[in-house]
């Protein structure tokens, strides 16, 4: 389940947006009305996303100054809340370079759309800058990764699915499956590029057509592994490096 955090000090408007997001299967962490509610949130809970009002009244500081500081000291996704279509709050706003925005009054077809945006552009942006260094292209990605977390999309709602949880991947043509303990999920995208973003999560290539999470091996049996109920070949060309990094765990 995704974790947000809601800045909005109008207590309607704040209500509303709790509720939607309940109902869309997400999970709010708290809600806060200005920036020292939100400092304090952001130290006390791990959250993946923020949706913040820009206007919070002359009390607190606006939006866009808690959103400057959230990108220097916890950056993730954040999604524009407002009201306010004036140049000048607008080209503000553009220099936090938010990952949605969201317009009041909102629907629910609306937030739904501005969370799984801010989710896709947060996890390329974050690609990008780990690939920047070798001048290597940001290649397309469907499925956000974000902090060993996946966001997969499954009906109305985005489902968080940790790295740790994951027991095997397995091809399946341009798609992949992703098998956990409890359930299978099918994911627009290909082996190779799981295995990138699964690098340095215990996962492991053991065949061409199978990943495999060290933390959940049962068994190991000439060229069979066991995980729960899955019986997974392991190919000779994947074999050495299997044990050598066996060995190092």
């Amino acid at each position: 389940m995704i974790d947000i955090i809601i800045i909005e000090d109008e207590p309607i408007i704040a209500k509303d947006l709790f509720y939607t997001l309940k109902d869309l299967g997400y999970n709010v962490l708290a809600h806060c009305k200005n920036h020292e509610e939100t400092f304090l949130a952001l130290e006390k809970h791990q959250s993946d996303l923020v949706i913040c009002d820009i206007d919070l009244g002359k009390k607190s500081w606006d939006g866009i100054q808690i959103a400057q500081e959230i990108r220097r000291s916890h950056d993730q996704p954040i999604i524009f809340l407002t009201a306010l279509g004036d140049a000048n709050t607008i080209n503000r706003a553009a220099t936090v370079d938010p990952d949605a925005y969201l317009i009041k009054p909102f629907e629910e077809r609306g937030l739904f759309a501005a969370i799984e945006l801010a989710l896709n552009k947060y996890s390329k942006r974050k690609k990008s800058t780990k690939t920047l260094e070798v001048e290597a292209p940001v290649v397309e990605e469907n499925i956000p990764f974000i902090a060993g977390n996946f966001f997969i999309k499954e009906k109305k709602r985005l489902i968080k699915v940790r790295a740790e949880d994951i027991y095997w991947v397995k091809a399946d043509g341009a798609y992949s499956q992703l098998g956990t303990k409890n359930q299978v999920y099918l994911l627009s995208t290909n082996l190779g590029a799981l295995e990138e973003k699964l690098s340095g999560h215990y996962f492991i290539r053991v065949h061409r057509s199978f990943l495999v999470n060290f933390q959940h091996i049962d068994t190991i049996e000439e060229d069979v592994l066991s995980i729960a109920n899955e019986k997974i070949p392991m190919g000779k060309n994947y074999r050495e490096e299997f044990y050598r990094r066996l060995q190092q765990l």
